[in-house]
């Protein structure tokens, strides 16, 4: 690896110069603070205050990414500053990683280009979907994880250092421990230890405890703070709820996982230019089947592709660049250009050079849009006005006319509220957007649950939930739940669809 990077330096500087310079231009412009995006802000906090994930805050992920998160706050402070700058470093490995895998197959220019092509499409994107402030820090740890276990993998294949085969499985473990996204890699992992290239029986077993270290620890602290068996079978079956979820396939079709034809035609319409990279998977498998025998001979190549198409297995149909299929564009694009190198050698660079263009001035063209500029105790960021109003208003509020102990419950979701104010919301009904207020906590506990544990505040804000099928909490869903509040609590405040209801006194 030392050599590698000896032998690269000059690239690698290349990289970082470019990466450095883009990293102010787009500095605390990114995420979308009232979706999801708080939520990675929020739950961090809360564990710090003691509360337990699984038991008493609900999460989708693996737990991983929030303990890492909690560190940071703990170590540098609750800021916004301190989740971003982790973003940027997670980033900049992202990009550097992508070089070196590339290089392992590719020479040191197209290398480069990949590298910038995957800067510029997953790193600088202003809106939700990006590896520096995104809706889930689960998913950046865990891509930078796969990548780092495939790169050893890589490694291992070339060479006869076991030490890269455990490597490769460490890092595997920590990706699963983030996120269940590259979770059919741990088979293709596993299998070429056991088949294509036996690494022995002591071997596997110390492969076996790379990889499940980190999963252990984290799931084992968990215990130790006090999840027990029945906050476990409520996990499972409230995932189990979320696998199923009727909405949850409205919301993939929407953007690009499993789509119908009708839905492949609309997204094809709808991302335009984008549409050029949404079939790279697809054509990746064809390149495979087509080049099988040759690719087989080199083993590394084989096995690297093997694991593009597998990373890529739930974006096979349409790898949405715009949405969640960005995550999944580095090993995929890395995958397309090498088997496209036999055909159209003499044109990648062109191609690449079109592709950052597209999405660097896409990047750029996003900027504008976040204008809006907040301002909190946790530290300044820029947001869309949409989001920025609601926010402040809500915020200003509560800092105002609240107590420091006063439980205030942001609906259908708005955690980034609660970070940024101090103030504590439902720990475990934190979102209520359609699909989890419908299909996966289901009203039925929802209503019971605040029945008991009534917070001295409610506020309700006007996110458009469209993508699941219905628009606006208490008006398109969840009547019966606004109809509790209403019942219990008094309308004191409401400007722009924002109302603010406080507990009537008992």
């Amino acid at each position: 690896m030392l050599k590698l990077f000896k032998k690269d330096l000059a690239f690698i500087c290349l990289i970082v110069a470019v990466f450095a310079i883009l990293v102010p231009v787009f500095y605390l412009h990114q995420g979308l603070l009232l979706i999801d995006t708080g939520r990675e802000f929020y739950i961090p906090v809360q564990m710090l205050q003691g509360q337990v994930l699984y038991k008493d805050i609900y999460n989708i992920y693996g737990a991983l990414s929030y303990q890492i998160n909690a560190v940071l706050f703990f170590l540098f402070g609750q800021k916004i500053n301190v989740l971003y700058i982790s973003g940027i470093i997670s980033s900049l490995i992202i990009v550097v990683t992508c070089y070196l895998l590339s290089r392992e197959f590719l020479n040191k220019k197209l290398s480069c280009l990949l590298s910038f092509l995957i800067m510029f499409a997953l790193v600088f994107r202003t809106f939700l979907y990006n590896s520096v402030l995104t809706y889930a820090f689960a998913i950046v740890y865990a891509l930078l994880a796969f990548l780092l276990s495939v790169l050893f993998l890589i490694k291992y294949l070339k060479t006869d250092n076991k030490s890269q085969a455990y490597l490769s499985c460490l890092f595997a473990g920590i990706s699963i421990a983030n996120k269940y996204e590259f979770s059919l890699y741990i088979f293709l992992l596993f299998g070429v230890l056991l088949f294509i290239k036996p690494i022995g029986k002591s071997g596997f077993i110390k492969s076996l405890g790379a990889f499940g270290i980190i999963p252990l620890l984290s799931f084992g602290s968990l215990i130790i703070q006090g999840l027990n068996i029945n906050d476990i079978i409520q996990t499972v079956k409230l995932t189990q709820n979320l696998v199923h979820a009727p909405l949850l396939k409205l919301f993939f079709n929407h953007f690009g996982a499993f789509p119908d034809l009708k839905g492949l035609f609309l997204l094809v319409l709808t991302n335009k230019i984008f549409g050029i990279f949404a079939f790279l998977p697809i054509l990746n498998i064809i390149l495979f089947i087509h080049q099988f025998k040759d690719l087989y001979k080199d083993k590394p190549l084989f096995i690297f592709i093997l694991c593009s198409i597998i990373a890529c297995a739930k974006n096979l149909f349409y790898l949405n660049v715009n949405h969640m299929g960005v995550f999944l564009f580095p090993v995929c694009i890395i995958a397309s250009i090498i088997l496209l190198k036999r055909y159209i050698n003499k044109f990648l660079p062109i191609l690449l050079c079109a592709g950052m263009v597209i999405f660097l001035s896409d990047d750029f063209a996003g900027l504008k849009y976040k204008n809006y500029l907040l301002k909190t105790d946790k530290g300044n960021i820029y947001t869309y006005q949409k989001d920025g109003i609601p926010i402040k208003y809500a915020a200003d509020f509560i800092l105002n006319n609240t107590n420091k102990d006063d439980k205030v419950v942001i609906m259908p979701e708005g955690s980034f509220i609660n970070y940024i104010t101090d103030r504590k919301g439902d720990n475990f009904y934190y979102n209520l957007s359609p699909l989890f207020y419908i299909d996966v906590l289901k009203e039925e506990n929802i209503i019971p649950h605040f029945e008991k544990n009534m917070p001295e505040y409610f506020i309700i804000l006007p996110i458009d939930n469209s993508e699941y099928g219905s628009k606006f909490f208490g008006l398109d869903y969840a009547q019966n739940f606004y109809n509790l509040i209403v019942n219990n609590y008094d309308l004191i405040k409401e400007e722009n669809n924002i109302q603010i209801f406080k507990r009537k006194k008992i």
